[in-house]
């Protein structure tokens, strides 16, 4: 089945459900993430008894928005904060609920960009990309760093089109052993990756994998349209609360499977209590991240295949830190900057705007700091009050010392050091 019939097969039974069960389990779920939910909802529609089990005290994982810290009705999504347009299935089940969404500007031309001690704006940058000065070669000048990006992978996703199943795997063959640092290496001068890290938040990723970065391109490459969740992403998560939140454990956090012939117990201690308890069952499904399964204990060991513990072992989750600021008023519109991004090289690295409420009054929260990976480690081992601080000193390089005048409040939160997902995502 190729990918666009299983697309719409899925949205089928999004609509419409699975079959009835004539047979019905008892269906443990672990995880209260949308994947978990997604799960729980189609089964137990289907006639299924489920039981979801959630170490935290909230339902949608990695999905969460932060309020308690800022004035009435203002947010921040610590987790996801956009939807491609090409996730149909997640666009699927907010239409399914009828949330309400709003375009993501991810992308403006007044786009602030500083950089080697220069300010400017994107749609400046991109008639004249010398104008930061950074040491590029002679046929480099004059060329943008997304350019640059463009004509190195640009060949090789044309090869992977040309017959996408038998050349994917040749690509990865062959550039199995290179890492992105080591590839660019082979196109570009030293000046003109350091442009590239920078300005495409990639200094993170040289040391990494460059078949996982070139995945990861063939999605973003192409222009996309992004919407967010009018009111907070975990608007979706929650939405499912009313059909599940009679069935959802929560505080309980799994330490131990044991798979039997005909069924499968969940050892279980309570977060708040330290009380072990114990639920079995049918099946269990496991949702929650890899780099959470595995602390957990497996019997027997068998259950598990050396393949699969191996992928447990080694799938790399990447840290992720964002900061979130509220300001008395929205002085970044005043410059031109309705929604977008800032993109620098200080600690801060990249800063959204909010793409809702353009053009009124009051106050409002920008995702002040955004950095992923190694970035994202430093500013965790930074106290709360020291993140916050840090991050206001770098957005009055670029906007003066109004930004302390306008502070109202901040937030931050560090994936990396989050118990149950033990990052932000993987690559």
């Amino acid at each position: 089945m190729n990918s666009q019939l299983m697309n719409e097969h899925m949205l089928t039974i999004i609509r419409k459900g699975l079959q009835i069960s004539h047979y019905p389990k008892h269906i443990i779920i672990i995880g209260a993430g949308l994947a978990g939910l997604v799960a729980a909802s189609l089964l137990k529609n289907a006639g299924h008894k489920v039981t979801i089990l959630e170490a935290n005290d909230r339902v949608g994982g990695r999905v969460y928005t932060l309020r308690s810290s800022f004035n009435d009705r203002l947010y921040f999504n610590a987790g996801p904060m956009r939807i491609p347009n090409y996730h149909t299935l997640t666009l699927e089940y907010i239409k399914k609920f009828k949330l309400p969404t709003n375009l993501f500007i991810n992308r403006n031309p007044m786009d602030i960009i500083y950089a080697n001690g220069i300010k400017t704006r994107l749609n400046i940058f991109e008639r004249n990309p010398n104008i930061l000065k950074y040491p590029v070669a002679l046929n480099e000048q004059g060329k943008t760093a997304e350019k640059l990006m463009i004509s190195a992978i640009q060949p090789i996703l044309n090869f992977i089109n040309q017959n996408p199943v038998k050349n994917w795997h040749l690509v990865e063959k062959q550039y199995r052993k290179h890492s992105l640092g080591s590839f660019l290496s082979s196109h570009f001068s030293d000046g003109a990756i350091d442009m590239i890290g920078v300005l495409l938040d990639m200094e993170a990723y040289m040391g990494m994998s460059f078949i996982e970065v070139l995945r990861e391109s063939i999605l973003f490459t192409s222009p996309t349209i992004y919407y967010e969740i009018t009111g907070g992403m975990d608007r979706l998560p929650y939405a499912f609360l009313p059909q599940l939140k009679e069935d959802i454990l929560f505080h309980q956090k799994m330490m131990k499977i044991s798979q039997y012939q005909y069924g499968v117990t969940i050892h279980c201690i309570h977060q708040q209590t330290a009380v072990h308890s114990t639920i079995s069952g049918d099946l269990a499904i496991v949702t929650i991240p890899f780099s959470a399964l595995r602390f957990v204990k497996i019997e027997p060991y068998a259950s598990f295949s050396y393949y699969k513990r191996r992928a447990i072992r080694e799938l790399n989750y990447i840290a992720s830190t964002k900061i979130g600021i509220e300001f008395k008023s929205r002085f970044w519109e005043k410059e031109g900057q309705h929604g977008g991004k800032s993109i620098t090289d200080l600690p801060i690295r990249f800063t959204y705007y909010p793409s809702y409420g353009i053009g009124t009054n009051g106050h409002a929260v920008i995702l002040a700091s955004y950095t992923w990976a190694d970035e994202a480690l430093t500013w965790g081992s930074l106290p709360e009050r020291e993140r916050i601080q840090y991050a206001l000193m770098n957005l009055a390089e670029i906007y003066g010392h109004q930004v302390y005048s306008k502070f109202v409040s901040g937030v931050s939160f560090n994936w990396s050091q989050n118990p149950y997902s033990v990052g932000a995502f993987t690559i």
